[in-house]
């Protein structure tokens, strides 16, 4: 066999060299940037070119980084001496977890049955520079009210803006906040025309970080109620006033900012620090005000049983001892839950069977404040008795409600009650132990009953003496007019009675529900604004309106900052009532 020629063989082997150096793999490793700050995600990017067809990538292991996402692919194409080269793109997101130095492996590929590697690259991960160290920090010719606009404002969010009477409307104030900053809360909304449940208030100290636009934000929940709307109308909320001195650093500094609030309490002195680095600004912020639609309830297929109650509701009704004895006090217990206007909801009427003595129920409400709009329950307990043995059954009543989620009306109706009483006699005794473990005298029912209407009679008469000794002394005229201003005060006269926390909430809407009547306002028009120019229409003198403004203003700042013992309550009702009856004059 003949040999070839050197010369052949050397130009064969350069003619391969070429060949191979044009479908030449080019497999690279890109990094975003080779500084990245810890817990920050960044790309890396995979590249290979002149590559058709499958190419077996493998993606490595990454020590000390945080694979977030990907591979992820992008074929394409892109251009070179020879005309258009075939590319894909593997990205990969990455995250470091510590400070350091860390090497990004290179990924492996098998390419036309050969296996190639891309470089690896190495990366410096730092710790993240403090966000609120620039925020505390005021340069050189900044503005700092401009500042102060940027990182300290307030919000209000309700979850809806239209409803029915009756239906929930949950609203929720809260401050967002990167400074160092001490927020003095000066004016609490108004809740004209709404009967309010508080979820959060700002004792809770309930706070959380938000990002915004890339800015982190500790934000405080200041307030957050539930509002029952009482009637329809346009009905507004108020804007709450934040009064706010700011701290500021003129020198460099990494400090963690904090932020206090607190009501009522801002004082205009003000301590100097000794740090002449410190500078202290004022600043005031407010929500806006938010204008409610309150919906009248449909006429149309309102049953005549229906009385307000709204939301979503079960009811069932049960006996709490499922047989008696004669004259042994039962109890008949109704349970309404779901959500919706509880603290609005009536007593069911109940058509007590012949026989059976029943009283006034009493009524406690068990809320879930973890469930906006809250859920819960209103359990009403009716004490019954009956003196003759036998089996009595409280027929099922119906209960209406106007159903939000399905914008119609709906019955639920209870199972019959069947009371057992048996023909035994309730035990009369009551045996006592004295100081010696001697036995006193048997307590006999009706006596214990006795001493028990005695007392309850000494108590209604120095009640009745006191409101008589602190009330003014009234003309011939006025007591024409007070059995009207009395009959309209009753409930607050009730809540006083009873302690009822709720006192200075029922006073305020009492009042309004005799100046609506009064004055003809209603709707949207329940407010200072309206109240002040009908007063002024009245020809009111000057003293007199602002007793009526002052009164309710001493009730909302009592009901909503939960300043219960700064008021003689008796002494406050005294002064409504003397108000409304010369509004009347």
């Amino acid at each position: 066999m003949q040999k070839l020629p050197c010369k052949i063989i050397l130009l064969l082997s350069l003619l391969i060299v070429c060949i191979n150096a044009t479908a030449q793999v080019i497999f690279k490793t890109i990094v975003q940037k080779s500084t990245v700050e810890v817990g920050e995600s960044f790309f890396v990017q995979y590249t290979v070119e002149n590559i058709e067809g499958n190419d077996g990538f493998n993606l490595p292991y990454f020590t000390g980084l945080r694979l977030v996402s990907g591979p992820n692919i992008y074929p394409g194409k892109v251009n070179s001496p020879d005309g258009l080269k075939p590319v894909k793109n593997y990205v990969v997101t990455l995250e470091a977890l510590s400070p350091g130095r860390f090497i990004i492996p290179g990924a492996s590929a098998t390419i036309n049955g050969r296996f190639i590697k891309s470089d690896d690259i190495t990366i410096v991960a730092v710790e993240k520079e403090e966000e609120n160290a620039s925020a505390y920090f005021l340069h050189p010719g900044e503005d700092p009210y401009e500042k102060m606009r940027k990182n300290l404002f307030m919000k209000v969010m309700v979850n809806k803006k239209s409803c029915y009477v009756g239906e929930p409307v949950v609203a929720t104030f809260k401050l967002y906040s990167r400074l160092q900053s001490k927020s003095d809360i000066v004016k609490n909304p108004g809740f004209y025309g709404f009967s309010v449940q508080d979820i959060v208030s700002l004792s809770d100290k309930v706070s959380h970080p938000e990002t915004i636009d890339g800015k982190k934000f500790e934000v405080h929940t200041v307030r957050n109620v539930q509002l029952y709307p009482l009637q329809a109308g346009l009905f507004m909320i108020d804007a709450m006033e934040v009064l706010n001195k700011v701290e500021f650093s003129k020198s460099a500094v990494n400090k963690k900012t904090e932020q206090e609030i607190i009501e009522g309490v801002h004082e205009n002195r003000e301590e100097k620090s000794s740090d002449n680095n410190i500078v202290t600004y004022e600043s005031s912020i407010s929500t806006e005000k938010i204008t409610i639609s309150v919906k009248p309830y449909p006429e149309k297929n309102k049953p005549p049983l229906f009385s307000g109650a709204t939301g979503s509701f079960t009811i069932s009704a049960l006996l709490e001892k499922k047989e008696l004895v004669k004259n042994e006090e039962g109890d008949l217990v109704i349970i309404i839950g779901g959500k919706g206007n509880f603290t609005q909801l009536t007593a069911p009427a109940i058509q007590w069977p012949a026989g059976v003595e029943a009283f006034e129920a009493s009524v406690k409400d068990s809320l879930d404040k973890t469930h906006i709009p809250l859920k819960g329950t209103r359990t009403f307990r009716f004490p019954f008795v009956a003196g003759k043995a036998g089996v009595y059954t409280v027929p099922s009543f119906s209960f209406v409600f106007f159903d939000t989620d399905s914008n119609k009306y709906k019955t639920l109706s209870t199972k019959p009650v069947e009371i057992k009483i048996s023909d035994r006699e309730k035990e009369a005794q009551t045996i006592v132990q004295n100081e010696n473990g001697n036995s006193n005298k048997p307590l006999i029912p009706w006596l214990e009953g006795t001493v028990l209407l005695l007392l309850l009679i000494a108590s209604a008469w120095w009640f009745y003496k006191k409101i008589k000794t602190t009330a003014p002394v009234q003309t011939t005229e006025e007591k024409k007019t007070s059995p009207g201003i009395e009959e309209r005060l009753k409930p607050a006269y009730i809540a006083l009675e009873k302690n009822d926390p709720g006192f200075y909430v029922i006073l305020q809407k009492t009042i309004w529900d005799h100046l609506g009547v009064t004055l003809h306002l209603s709707g949207s028009r329940m407010n200072k604004q309206e109240l002040q120019k009908a007063l002024q229409a009245k020809r009111l003198a000057d003293d007199r309106s602002k007793i009526i403004a002052g009164i309710l203003e001493e009730c909302e700042a009592a009901a909503f900052t939960k300043a219960e013992f700064i008021h003689d309550k008796q002494e406050l009702l005294a002064r409504a009532k003397v108000a409304l009856e010369q509004l009347q004059d």
